[in-house]
């Protein structure tokens, strides 16, 4: 995979090295082929991404965990992101989990029946639960991911993603912070974890805790990913260059 260690804050380069960086967050540099524009940008790190990730030889990938370093980075619209391109590229079905505890997002523990009742176990119950974004394309909140399930046990994460590999092809799962035992536990039983960090935000020690922490899981690490970076000069000029 390529590496972007020098695109890091400098404080943060010793952590990440130890850890492949798949791609950027689209929020920066230029692009040759064409007039460049954030926009434009963005695209391509998302579609560039997606290629590592998904589609590597030999080993195919199906279902990949992105858990951000710290509690404060959103990973979601990232997450939708990567669905979208992804279920142009595939051929297959593609769904975007919101896999967190509703305790961890809200900081609450649900009261009995608060969460949805569990989808009937017949074949295509999580997918006729889950919203369609568009062809090949869907969205499964954490109420119906979750369902009545209050802890993420090994035995019940791996019911559920086999339950999720059997309805879709490709799921892209927003997993909880690397900080939670449940995001080790999703990247040992997913194909893989990628770790998110917050440019100016995420300190060395704390992405290197993370990575130790993931490691000794035995989770499967597939990189890391850059989000929020920006650049002092203005759009303007980078057109011009």
């Amino acid at each position: 995979m390529s590496t972007f260690v020098d695109l890091l804050p400098q404080e943060m380069q010793s952590a990440a090295a130890e850890v492949p960086v798949v791609a950027t967050r689209p929020e920066e540099s230029s692009a040759r082929s064409a007039p460049w524009s954030l926009e434009f940008f963005a695209k391509q790190q998302i579609h560039g991404l997606v290629r590592q990730l998904f589609f590597p030889s030999p080993a195919p990938v199906r279902q990949v965990v992105f858990s951000a370093v710290d509690l404060e980075t959103e990973v979601l619209p990232m997450c939708l992101q990567v669905g979208e391109v992804l279920g142009q590229q595939a051929s297959g079905s593609v769904c975007v989990v919101e896999a967190v505890p509703r305790r961890q997002r809200y900081g609450i523990v649900p009261e009995p029946g608060f969460l949805a009742s569990s989808p009937a176990k017949h074949f295509g119950a999580l997918r006729d639960s889950a919203e369609q974004l568009s062809t090949g394309l869907w969205f499964m909140p954490a109420d119906v991911f979750c369902a009545d399930n209050h802890d993420f046990s090994t035995v019940w994460l791996r019911a559920r993603l086999a339950e999720l590999r059997l309805e879709f092809d490709y799921t892209v799962l927003e997993g909880p912070a690397a900080a939670h035992s449940e995001a080790a536990a999703l990247g040992c039983l997913s194909d893989g974890l990628v770790l998110v960090l917050q440019a100016n935000f995420t300190r060395r020690v704390t992405a290197q805790k993370a990575k130790e922490k993931l490691s000794s899981a035995n989770a499967h690490l597939l990189g890391t990913v850059l989000t929020g970076r920006t650049f002092p000069i203005p759009e303007a000029i980078y057109k011009r260059l």
